[in-house]
């Protein structure tokens, strides 16, 4: 009798472990990752080769910048505004996070094809543009930008060089088998039949929580019930302190 009193309370208790552990492991698989806790994780594989979080850094960069220049002509005062905008059936942040993993991929084939065939070197004069491309690169780099690096400079210069080297493949495709260059970028249609020939894997667990827009940028999240941002509601507090020590 003693045992079968027990059975039914130790049923709901494994029950209920099992739901909350569910519960958890839901809400882990859900939130947003932070994008510098995860720089040794891969992103994506191509052709078994694995592609890390960190080897985006200078394609986050780059899309962050574009994106937030055009964010601040739309509204200087809250550019996530702008991130946050749904158009052509998906939200800018979602697409400019699309470009960040296809310009990626691309860039990595293409550097591997062309190691493969020995053509992962520049020329002098490459060398030279590749260095007026990096000043540009860096130049153009908001300030902001500057102080949220999702990695070492070394590194980011890198992944600018296997990019030229992957335009020079692009190039040397183009010229080989026509009809242009663009039709090899990584949203190319001749591009696209060369990728299907691989096997490429986006790490969708890891890749499908990653947002885009936060992660060399900063933006005040914004109450739209009283509109007031997290920047805002500091600088009420201490007004609010400031009344108080006052009236004391």
């Amino acid at each position: 009798m003693i045992i079968k009193k027990l059975i039914k309370p130790i049923v709901l208790l494994l029950c209920a472990g099992v739901i909350i552990y569910a519960l958890l492991t839901m809400s882990d698989g859900r939130n947003p990752i932070v994008y510098q806790e995860h720089l040794s994780d891969v992103a994506v594989t191509i052709d078994g080769e694995p592609v890390t979080f960190e080897d985006l850094a200078f394609y986050i960069l780059f899309e962050e910048r574009k994106v937030e220049e055009q964010a601040r002509i739309y509204n200087s005062d809250y550019t996530k505004d702008y991130w946050n905008l749904h158009t052509n059936d998906t939200f800018i942040q979602e697409e400019a996070k699309d470009v960040v993993m296809g310009m990626a991929i691309h860039d990595h084939l293409l550097y591997q094809l062309a190691v493969a065939e020995g053509l992962d070197t520049l020329s002098e004069s490459e060398e030279d543009e590749l260095e007026f491309a990096m000043n540009d690169f860096w130049e153009d780099t908001l300030d902001v930008q500057y102080e949220h690096l999702p990695c070492d400079t070394k590194i980011i210069n890198k992944q600018i060089k296997l990019a030229a080297i992957a335009e020079k493949y692009q190039n040397k495709l183009a010229q080989e088998s026509g009809p242009s260059q663009a039709a090899y970028k990584y949203d190319g249609y001749y591009y696209s039949l060369i990728k299907d020939e691989h096997d490429v894997k986006i790490n969708k667990k890891l890749w499908d929580r990653f947002v885009l827009g936060d992660v060399t940028l900063v933006h005040s999240k914004i109450n739209y019930i009283n509109g007031l941002t997290d920047a805002d509601k500091e600088k009420s507090k201490e007004q609010k302190g400031n009344r108080n020590d006052k009236v004391k």
